[in-house]
């Protein structure tokens, strides 16, 4: 429970960090010295902004960051506890170790490396713990930019081959330079530092690869190279080689073309990723030091793989609306047409509408019949054309497997079956109470929604003298069904023409005739959901009620997450989310409406 609690907040305090560190980055122009005009236009990966967010925006989210910065703090508190722990426990098992071996039984070899491992753990808490010393109290960008961090920077976070590289703006390079010089006087213990191409850098890492960071001019740089790397390629990655290229037009166009603002936005090019796989130093540097050969790669492997990557060529991200009301991410899996075409022949419709009342509202389409359908098409085009590559001929089976498997007759009501429907509209458990208040809805749709009533029945005797008829009129449930606890809630089910849906609470069974007779959501919608920032108040409330049975530690741990979830009440009016079908690809939006500030 506690690390799920620290994975969450971190998860969440990691978000916003990197959306408060792009959304406040940027000038209106691209020139020759911004981070991307040091990324080679071809490059397979790109994260970078343009353009900063206005003033107002920016503000918000530096309010909120003030407000998050003492959860997040204490979130890295946790983490050096836990490695001050991880040291002391290595300590205390080898003098077990010691304890237990005769000298002409040691293996130095062990005892060399868990030694290493304990040292290592020591120093990590010690740099965590000079880290934070640093940034404690630098809870607004005007405290940063003491130490030469830029509130207004440009960031580009990109590839050299396939080796990462992370290049943004510093306001103050020489206070930068202070910070770690501070950092490694507390830890007593100094950075590397070797010169590479014509530039100092500070170096970290292993046999086969080692990290870098440096300051250029006002850059700073962090990168991956190979320990084996020559000077041409550490020059291009460091950028002290600039490319014939850049790849600041090309992301400017991308954005104009798929209506992405200026203020963070990217790709993946899955197939320049592919084709540089092969051949890569850095890619053959990262698996060595992962403890893997480079794989051997024939001609027809290359050309089968090629193929698979351009059925799915790219992933594009960007925000279409970023204020302080409104964000709203669109990401998209590129798919070729005949792919795209395929899929959209399942003809997917989510069931009802999502209701913007609902504190959850999450439905799927689920069109048995058509991903059966598609799943088959699939298989015989394999059949039709198996793979050669010694690598991928596992496929073959595996899909010739997949066909034997779903291509026959699916029984109904599977057959029937198109997709789901939750809702909740109220949950609260007060102190003292048995059981919680909800309400909420579960609706079926099925092109036999009469079959499934059928089933129940005969699933459930005390169902059988109900009779439902398509027409939405709801039918109170027998409370003879219902746990003893529940015997005074209302419970109701209702049929359509193409649904059965089932309610429970006052708030639900009031909506209950409208929700079957909703119509579905147009073709192509996979998913639609959407939830309320009301949400975490009551995530916040079932902590409270249940976080004094947790141990000490724990329940600290709660508390964290309890103030964070508190804050996100406050914050987050509504998320709304959107999976689906295009003839470009697959489409995935998220929007987040923000309280007023």
């Amino acid at each position: 429970m506690r690390n799920h609690l620290l994975r969450g907040a971190a998860a969440r305090g990691a978000l916003l960090t990197l959306a408060l560190a792009v959304a406040g980055c940027g000038s209106k122009s691209v020139d020759d010295n911004a981070p991307l005009a040091y990324v080679p236009a071809d490059t397979p990966w790109l994260f970078a902004n343009v353009e900063p967010l206005p003033e107002a925006t920016r503000d918000q989210f530096a309010r909120q960051t003030k407000a998050l910065w003492p959860i997040v703090i204490g979130i890295f508190d946790s983490a050096v506890a836990d490695l001050d722990r991880t040291a002391a426990t290595r300590s205390a098992d080898d003098a077990d170790h010691d304890d237990d071996l005769d000298e002409d039984d040691a293996d130095a070899a062990t005892d060399a490396a868990a030694s290493t491992a304990k040292e290592n753990a020591a120093i990590a808490a010690r740099t965590l713990r000079a880290v934070l010393d640093e940034i404690r109290t630098r809870d607004t960008p005007e405290k940063w930019e003491e130490l030469g961090v830029r509130r207004d920077a440009h960031i580009a976070l990109y590839g050299v081959g396939v080796l990462p590289v992370l290049r943004m703006e510093l306001g103050d390079a020489e206070a930068f330079r202070t910070l770690v010089a501070r950092i490694e006087r507390k830890v007593d213990s100094q950075l590397k530092v070797e010169r590479i191409g014509d530039a100092e850098a500070w170096t970290f890492g292993g046999e086969h690869a080692r990290g870098v960071m440096a300051v250029q001019g006002n850059h700073l740089v962090l990168t991956l190279l190979p320990a084996d790397a020559d000077e041409a390629l550490q020059r291009r990655v460091l950028g002290q080689d600039r490319p014939e290229e850049s790849a600041a037009e090309a992301l400017v166009a991308f954005n104009k073309a798929r209506g992405y603002l200026p203020y963070g936005s990217g790709w993946i090019d899955i197939r320049r990723m592919v084709a540089l796989v092969p051949d890569d130093p850095g890619f053959a540097a990262l698996r060595k030091a992962a403890g893997r050969d480079m794989p051997t790669i024939d001609a027809t492997c290359r050309e089968e793989v090629a193929g698979m990557a351009a059925k799915v060529p790219m992933f594009a991200f960007g925000y279409t609306e970023l204020d302080t009301h409104r964000m709203t991410m669109h990401a998209r899996v590129d798919l070729a047409p005949a792919l795209a075409q395929s899929l959209l022949a399942i003809k997917p419709r989510t069931p009802a509408g999502v209701s913007k009342d609902a504190l959850v509202d999450f439905g799927i389409a689920v069109p048995v019949l058509g991903i059966r359908d598609f799943l088959v098409a699939q298989a015989d085009a394999v059949a039709a054309a198996p793979f050669r590559c010694a690598e991928l001929t596992g496929l073959n089976d595996s899909f010739a497997q997949m066909k034997a498997k779903i291509s026959g007759m699916v029984p109904p009501p599977a057959a029937n079956f198109t997709g789901l429907r939750i809702a909740a509209t109220r949950f609260a458990w007060p102190e003292g109470a048995a059981k919680p208040d909800f309400a909420g809805q579960l609706l079926v749709a099925s092109d036999s929604p009469a079959l499934l009533a059928g089933l129940a029945q005969m699933a459930i005797p005390a169902l059988q003298q109900t009779v439902l008829k398509p027409d939405g009129v709801p039918i109170t449930l027998p409370a003879t069904i219902l746990p003893a606890d529940w015997s005074d809630v209302p419970v109701q089910v209702a049929m359509g023409d193409k649904s059965l849906a089932l309610a429970v609470g006052n708030d639900a069974t009031a909506t209950l005739p409208a929700l079957v007779k909703a119509e579905p959501s147009a073709e192509g919608v996979l998913v639609d959901a959407t939830y309320s920032g009301r949400i975490y108040d009551a995530f916040g409330k079932a902590f409270d009620r249940f976080g004094a049975l947790l141990p000490a530690e724990q329940a600290a741990q709660m508390k964290a997450q309890r103030d964070l979830y508190a804050m996100y009440a406050q914050w987050f009016k509504r998320f709304d989310l959107r999976v689906a079908l295009a003839p470009e690809g697959i489409d995935f939006v998220e929007t987040v409406e923000l309280a007023n500030p």
